[in-house]
């Protein structure tokens, strides 16, 4: 697997955030799996889709949502922590450990 064209991350946080939103939960997740950084081919400055998905993590936050990010880009830790903080996000650096992982880090996420 690798990455090509567009990761419209702000935008795709954006659009599940409206559904979770509309749940009746008193805790919600949204689970972001990326093969790759925020970019498009029509927007030349790298920084601006990172910042307009951080932007929508933090949009998430002040609406009750945590916004955790699974990464299989091997390079993720250039950007993905100043995106989704610290703790919101793992690196893995081989897709076909996901389903090892994803029911572990569910169950952490959902306590």
């Amino acid at each position: 697997m690798r990455g090509q064209f567009s990761t419209r991350m702000g935008a795709a946080i954006r659009h599940a955030g409206h559904y979770l939103k509309l749940q009746k939960s008193t805790k919600k997740l949204l689970l972001l799996i990326t093969d790759g950084e925020p970019a498009d081919i029509d927007v030349r400055d790298p920084q601006y889709l990172r910042f307009d998905t951080k932007k929508a993590v933090e949009e998430m936050a002040r609406s009750g949502i945590t916004t955790f990010c699974i990464s299989l880009d091997t390079r993720a830790d250039q950007y993905v922590s100043r995106i989704f903080g610290a703790k919101n996000y793992i690196v893995l650096d081989h897709v076909e450990r996901l389903p090892e992982k994803l029911p572990a880090l569910y169950a952490g996420l959902t306590r």
